[in-house]
């Protein structure tokens, strides 16, 4: 069986970051780059014309599109083709490509309602002969709106390698880690830090995000906020705090608590999307309101057994979701396909 993987990559993704570590754990895979002998102006007119309402398709994407033509041209073996990212660059190879010997398949990581909102137009979806969900509630959504037999819960991956607890790191005084800016509730994270603090005077607060989503954090002589941190650096944060405190408005999976699992980092998030499923039997803490946000967060800051308890079982449960684990699901669901 041939692999052949089409990519895109976030650019605020660190290197050990993001579903396309799926790559380095899959042996021989073929990474669709977009290398392509058309000229840009081209290829971006190509992309302007083509309907967006069916995902994000633009020069890149037209790129891609005759590199794995070409390759797929080359090829006589049973092939997946794998879109990492299901959400832009599907067009039509998969509407059109009639080898039988070649699947195609793809990875959805928006929530529901986001894809409903943005993907108005699933002609091309539809074509799809497999489709993997990070969120186990995209599941019952992604059968039913694109009508597909193969839809799976995958969870996303995390590298427990490189990120790792270190409790030598940690510091003495209580201390909150908010990390990301993708489907983040700041409005409730303004409310709750501001009464935290009044409670607890010495807790800091470290934000980490983009440099042009800093104006969202208000300012507090107890808040810093850094961006553009190299990998070491993002996991020596996940290592000093006592918590990941992450207010979301939406999610499928999350890679800022996969990470501060795998650091051992105790987690009070939001009761949303498929959460539930990455968390359970941690003892991290979903929220439902503002007021449980500030009671929970006090309560753990303020209990350092319990932080144990959950840094530990937290620890253990990201280790199921080691790319090393998840590759292996990703590749009986290919043979599934095939």
């Amino acid at each position: 069986m041939k692999t052949i993987v089409v990519h895109h990559r976030s650019p605020h993704h660190a290197r050990h970051s993001g579903y396309g570590r799926l790559i380095d754990y899959l042996e021989n895979a073929y990474e669709v780059r977009g290398s392509s002998w058309l000229p840009y102006r081209l290829a971006k007119l190509i992309g302007t014309w083509s309907h967006q309402q069916a995902g994000l398709y633009n020069s890149s994407s037209v790129f891609k599109e005759l590199e794995l033509y070409k390759n797929l041209r080359q090829g006589t073996e049973s092939t997946v083709v794998h879109y990492l990212n299901a959400e832009r660059d599907i067009r039509h190879l998969v509407k059109h490509h009639k080898n039988k010997q070649v699947k195609f398949v793809g990875t959805f990581h928006k929530p529901p309602h986001i894809l409903k909102q943005t993907i108005t137009d699933t002609r091309y979806l539809k074509h799809l002969n497999g489709a993997i969900c990070v969120g186990d509630n995209q599941v019952d959504f992604i059968k039913n709106w694109l009508g597909l037999e193969h839809v799976m819960y995958i969870p996303h991956g995390v590298d427990t390698q490189f990120f790792l607890p270190d409790i030598t790191k940690r510091t003495e005084e209580p201390h909150l880690l908010f990390v990301g800016q993708h489907l983040r509730d700041f409005e409730r994270f303004n409310a709750c830090v501001p009464e935290i603090i009044a409670h607890l005077p010495q807790t800091k607060v470290t934000v980490i995000l983009k440099k042009e989503f800093a104006e969202k954090v208000l300012p507090h002589e107890n808040i810093r906020i850094c961006h553009g941190l190299h990998d070491e650096a993002l996991r020596t944060e996940y290592q000093k705090a006592h918590i990941l405190l992450l207010p979301l408005l939406e999610a499928t999976a999350c890679n800022s608590i996969l990470e501060a699992m795998a650091c051992g980092l105790p987690v009070i998030t939001s009761r949303v999307g498929g959460l539930e499923s990455y968390l359970e039997g941690t003892g991290n803490v979903l929220c439902d309101n503002k007021q449980e946000f500030i009671n929970c967060t006090i309560a753990l800051l303020s209990d350092k057994d319990q932080q144990h308890k959950i840094a530990e079982a937290s620890r253990l449960k990201a280790l199921t979701y080691d790319w090393r684990v998840v590759v292996e699901q990703v590749k009986q669901f290919y043979n599934t396909i095939l």
